[in-house]
């Protein structure tokens, strides 16, 4: 009896371990757009992109991404704290650490008789090259700590030396979340938000003006070396004063701009933060 008792435990043992339970298997995560991926697949998209692109994006979207290399990502974040006083209508920034911007808390804008204000926040911009064998995968974004008061046509995009532009790349979203919910505004790269050159492009994006508690707005596409020591400059900028969209399309793109990517009239320059971006030198 002993025996065969034995023989039936090694068999049970080997059968456990032949069939693992099915609790041992990592569970797939469905986004709000009903887009399903795997853990590993999600856990790979977070080494370039927010939680909140990731719940908002299309099946488009992650058919490309689930295809690429993740394990190939070169990426640059900064953390700005930005104060714009609408009486003299000058923006200030300046970096802090994560530590800080984690810790970061707006205060209430001061506001005088003449109806003129003061305001502070804060914002995350990341940029993120995910490379390939002939064209590289880039995201650009911009997350605010606080969600700002002028909620206009803001401008965000990216102007390379050296780099060339596949057409066809180019898509923006702007993620936010509304009664608790992840909810975006997708922008096409055919469409009438974007301004595209042999250098570049750069989307207008009109930020929504529901109650919300999370803003954040990205560019993607698709880029290649032209040159020797190419240079990628991405920017982001926030309009602090009433905008059009053909205020915000008006731009050229040149090393003295905005971010030093967007060059403007002043009449335009100026109701932009002209806050600065960030650039990959490969």
């Amino acid at each position: 009896m002993k025996k065969v008792s034995l023989v039936l435990l090694l068999v049970l043992v080997s059968f456990i371990a032949f069939f693992p339970s099915s609790s041992c298997y990592a569970k797939d995560i469905i986004n709000n757009k009903g887009v399903v991926m795997t853990e590993e697949e999600y856990n790979n998209f977070l080494k370039a992109y927010s939680e909140g692109y990731i719940m908002t994006m299309n099946q488009k979207t992650y058919e490309k991404l689930k295809n690429l290399n993740f394990e190939n990502v070169k990426k640059e974040t900064l953390f700005l704290e930005t104060t714009y006083n609408s009486h003299l209508n000058v923006a200030t920034e300046k970096e802090i650490t994560e530590e800080e911007y984690n810790n970061f808390e707006v205060a209430t804008p001061l506001v005088n008789s003449d109806h003129a204000y003061t305001e502070n926040t804060a914002k995350r911009i990341e940029l993120a090259v995910i490379g390939g064998d002939y064209y590289n995968h880039v995201t650009f974004a911009a997350l605010w700590k606080y969600i700002p008061t002028t909620r206009v046509y803001d401008v965000i995009g990216y102007r390379g030396e050296y780099f060339g532009f596949r057409n066809g790349s180019q898509v923006g979203e702007q993620v936010f979340k509304w009664n608790g919910q992840y909810d975006s505004v997708d922008y096409e790269w055919d469409g009438d938000r974007i301004k595209r050159a042999d250098n570049g492009f750069g989307f207008a994006m009109n930020i929504v003006n529901n109650d919300i508690t999370y803003l954040e707005l990205t560019t993607d596409c698709d880029i290649y070396e032209t040159g020797t020591h190419p240079t990628l400059f991405a920017a982001y900028e926030h309009a602090v004063k009433n905008t059009s969209l053909n205020d915000a399309l008006s731009f050229t793109l040149g090393g003295g701009g905005l971010g030093n990517v967007f060059i403007y009239p002043y009449s335009i320059s100026s109701k932009y933060d002209g806050e600065s971006g960030l650039r990959l030198q490969f």
